[in-house]
């Protein structure tokens, strides 16, 4: 498989559609089973399964996870992606400049289509608009 998920420690190994290889440590990180769950997420966004196919798309995932998850820990947050409740996750959306936001977001969908759970309506948020398209289109009401 051409991207795996290492548990110890705690990181991912991919080979690219060109044979680059490339290693990514998520260890050390304050909340390690919402770090697996993302990562988890993300090896369904790694090529062949999805479209991340080279170092630097992963690495931009990997740094928005690492914010997540260090963000959501400094909020007092110690469980896991099914833990996780909408509000905690729209609050840190709408503080989160868009590219995060939007990569986050891929991260929770991902984990989602691997199989992983979620507390009501949090996968619903996650595949909804981004919050930095929340103005409705010119001509149209709010």
């Amino acid at each position: 498989m051409p991207t795996m998920l290492i548990d110890e420690p705690l990181g991912l190994t991919c080979v690219f559609s060109d044979g680059r290889r490339a290693d990514y440590s998520l260890d050390g990180l304050p909340t390690p089973l919402l770090a697996r769950d993302l990562a988890t997420g993300l090896v369904d966004l790694i090529h062949p399964h999805g479209t991340a196919d080279s170092d630097g798309t992963v690495t931009f995932y990997i740094q928005a996870l690492r914010n997540m998850v260090r963000t959501l820990a400094a909020q007092g947050f110690a469980g896991g992606a099914a833990q996780l409740r909408r509000g905690q996750l729209a609050e840190f959306w709408m503080s989160s400049p868009t590219r995060l936001e939007a990569l986050t977001r891929r991260l929770v969908e991902g984990f989602a289509q691997s199989g992983g759970t979620f507390g009501e309506g949090v996968l619903e948020l996650a595949s909804g608009r981004s919050s930095g398209f929340a103005s409705p289109p010119p001509g149209q009401a709010a």
